[in-house]
């Protein structure tokens, strides 16, 4: 072992309580930002060090050594993470570095691979820290683990190369020889090859292989069956990090270090499955090696029943659940974390989940404080904090609703309505989107909820006026599209503001050649290259996607499709403000071949990012989780519909319905408990978001209400009554609720159940 590799193993050994002073799947960032490590609980390290795009000024340009980028692999590792935590349903260790290859090369010795200058040396020493700290938990929760380090190369073999710190002419060697001890003990694969469960070269290159599971997949490898050496062929066998982190040094945490052409990690499409090949033979590889699969046995999860509180009254619920073996009572430690504070905007909670002997379920409630504070939304988040059997999800989050105070939309579009030829703005800003050309522009069509606006791809767009961002780089942006259109070349802007090819930029485009769809965001201090945040499967097939663009204070930006995370990149930036038309459906400065052929629905931007479960709620139709209005829990319950199908519950109690639309509300005893007595239905109307009066009953959501249907005696059919909504309502809401008299009931006879909003 050389000294430097010493001193970064040494790390190691104050790395578990650094590693798990973090819950599981939170992300550690260095002291300079350039290295991201997302903490985990399984026996697998992840970590890609030569695909950053961050380029500082500050970092002066290496001299000597390698400078090329392993361009996507950044993408590689943080898809591998999530796939392997879908698969052994446990998290890996995963850590990523965001620096250009030029500036800093973490698979080199130091001295060549941060050459003197003390910010180089730093964010070296960061990054290797994260990966001595991640292997050190590992080995701390299992006693074994195994480290991948994630690679690229432009070879004209186009193989995948399997380096395990063994060279060219040693693989090419025969099995007699390569099952000395001198070889086994060089290689990465040192501690399961002396095992004995097999003979090394079967595990190196044999039927238990990697390279075979690679082969046998379609993915032409090496050393594998088929290529048991690279011959005169280019391959590389393994750099700095495996040799450190791999098993050569005597640890049971064995590694590999793997190159792959850009066939297999330009896209998605083709990342993910040969990532699943890769994971599918480290399930394997555990069984024989290491005495069993870590994707067996029981898991603790958590998930939200209801994740989203109202400061009306409405609350929220955990469910944190576990499987396996139930018999021993367990106490399963928790950390909050979010925007709300706990004691403040909510009742202390919790510090750990309770079950009980046998118990598979247990679950916490929340219901927010009514202050009077107008803070805007706030979210909670409840973590699973450590544990060998903390499955996936061991985090869900909830979204408190303010009722002091809407949510600070900067732009809020829902295209529902067109007045003077311009969609006005419903976050209450006045930012105003005038249709153009004034005449054959844009079109109202049906939307992904209620009215969507379509441009044609010929000259319609909407002008949104130039205004200022906010102060710092934190935003979020969320719209759904539609289009089938693949015809042509060009770049097709879904969204634009700012001057092409330059700082202070958003674009977010279709490029018609490839069907990427492209993220430029460029902030104010920040050249970051374009292709960053590419979105590389083509959406372009006729069906609506939801897109949300997060950038966060730690400087890394996100992109969501539908919901789930799609791509991410580290950002230099502290600064975006755009200078120039806001402009939906072209490009901003309105250049033949960027109109685009597109339907877009519900477009919005805050001056915040939002956080996962929020992202997750815009997927909802609305009503499916906002507001909600709980009722005292007695059998009587409302069910309300909008031109359809009705719907009744705390969890389907907002809806939305447009002049002409007809509301229907039925009220009855589900349970049969409360027939024979009364049933009455009574009703307000509102302004939309506005704080409710005090109300005069418990459980009521109405300051003066009024009965609009009954009293009539309960049946199993219940009660009916429908409204035609009529014009000139837009900005209104009426509230409704159920309410029964019975002598049954606890307190004297009368009883309220879960109210419903409908929003005009």
């Amino acid at each position: 072992m050389t000294p430097a590799h010493a001193v970064l193993v040494a790390a190691a050994a104050a790395g578990v309580a650094v590693a798990q002073s973090l819950p599981v799947g939170a992300t550690r960032w260095s002291p300079l930002g350039y290295v991201e490590y997302i903490v985990g609980n399984a026996p697998i390290v992840v970590s890609a060090g030569h695909g950053g795009e961050l380029s500082p000024a500050s970092i002066p340009d290496r001299t000597y050594g390698t400078f090329v980028q392993d361009l996507r692999t950044l993408e590689l590792a943080r898809e591998f993470g999530e796939q392997l935590g879908a698969r052994f349903r446990l998290r890996p260790h995963v850590i990523l570095f965001h620096l250009e290859r030029y500036k800093v090369d973490v698979n080199r010795d130091i001295v060549e691979g941060a050459q003197g200058h003390p910010l180089g040396v730093a964010a070296y020493l960061d990054f290797h820290q994260a990966v001595a700290d991640a292997r050190a938990a590992a080995l701390a929760q299992w006693g074994y683990g195994f480290y991948f380090d994630l690679h690229g190369h432009g070879h004209p073999e186009n193989w995948i190369e399997l380096g395990y710190s063994l060279t060219s002419s040693q693989l090419a060697l025969s099995d007699g020889t390569l099952s000395q001890s001198t070889y086994i003990n060089q290689s990465t694969l040192r501690s399961a090859g002396s095992l004995g469960v097999t003979t090394f070269p079967v595990l190196l290159r044999g039927a238990n292989s990697l390279g075979n599971w690679l082969q046998t997949g379609g993915y032409d490898s090496v050393p594998s069956p088929v290529n048991a050496s690279p011959g005169s062929g280019n391959y590389f066998s393994g750099g700095f990090n495996v040799d450190t982190y791999g098993s050569s040094n005597g640890t049971p945490v064995d590694g590999v270090q793997i190159e792959s052409p850009i066939t297999v990690r330009s896209t998605v499409t083709v990342r993910r499955p040969f990532l699943d090949r890769v994971g599918g033979w480290l399930e394997t590889f555990f069984q024989a090696y290491r005495g069993g699969n870590p994707a067996l046995g029981g898991r603790v999860t958590i998930a939200a029943a209801d994740r989203v509180a109202s400061e009306t009254g409405g609350q929220a619920e955990f469910v944190v659940s576990r499987t396996g073996d139930l018999v021993a009572p367990r106490l399963v430690p928790l950390q909050w974390r979010g925007t709300a504070t706990a004691g403040a905007d909510y009742p202390t909670p919790p510090q750990f989940a309770s079950f009980g002997s046998g118990q598979a379920e247990t679950r916490i409630q929340l219901r927010p404080h009514d202050d009077l504070a107008a803070e805007g939304d706030e979210t909670v988040e409840c973590w699973l904090a450590v544990g060998n059997d903390l499955g996936v999800p061991n985090v869900a989050g909830i979204v408190i609703h303010d009722d002091d105070l809407a949510v600070p939309l900067r732009i809020q579009h829902l295209f529902e309505t067109v007045q003077a030829g311009s969609v006005i703005d419903s976050s209450g800003n006045a930012r105003n989107a005038t249709l153009l050309p004034s005449v054959g522009g844009p079109a109202l069509v049906p939307g992904r909820i209620g009215s969507a606006l379509h441009c044609d791809g010929v000259d319609d767009r909407a002008r949104i006026a130039d205004f200022a961002w906010a102060a710092g780089g934190e935003f979020s942006l969320a719209f759904w599209f539609r289009t089938s259109d693949t015809a042509g070349t060009g770049t097709r802007y879904l969204v634009s503001h700012g001057a092409v090819a330059a700082n202070n930029r958003l674009g977010i485009y279709f490029d018609q050649a490839t069907g990427r769809l492209r993220t430029a965001l460029i902030y104010a201090n920040d050249l970051t290259d374009i292709d960053v945040l590419d979105v590389t499967r083509d959406l372009r097939d006729g069906q609506w996607h939801h897109y949300a663009l997060v950038a966060t204070d730690s400087e890394l930006v996100r992109v969501y499709i539908d919901g789930q995370s799609e791509t991410a990149a580290q950002f230099l930036g502290d600064v975006v403000n755009p200078i120039g038309d806001f402009v939906l459906g072209a490009r901003s400065d309105v250049a033949a071949g960027t109109f685009a052929n597109v339907t877009l629905d519900e477009f919005q931007l805050w001056p915040r990012p939002l956080s996962l479960v929020e992202v997750a709620l815009l997927q909802q139709s609305l009503g499916a989780e906002a507001m909600v209005y709980p009722g005292a829990g007695a059998d009587v319950r409302l069910a309300t519909g909008v031109a359809g199908a009705s719907t009744e519950g705390p969890r389907h109690d907002v809806k939305r319905a447009l002049a002409g639309a007809t509301v229907t509300a039925l009220f009855r005893s589900p349970g049969g408990s409360l027939d024979g007595g009364l049933g009455l239905l009574g009703g307000e109307v509102f302004v939309t978001g506005a704080p409710f009066s005090n109300p005069w009953l418990p459980w009521l959501h109405m300051g003066a209400p009024i009965v609009v249907s009954g009293p009539v005696v309960l049946a199993p059919s219940g009660g009916f009554w429908s409204i035609t909504i009529p014009p000139g309502l837009s900005g209104a809401s009426l509230m409704l609720q159920p309410a029964a008299i019975h002598p049954t009931l606890p307190n004297g006879g009368f009883a309220l159940g879960d109210g419903h909003e409908i929003r005009f």
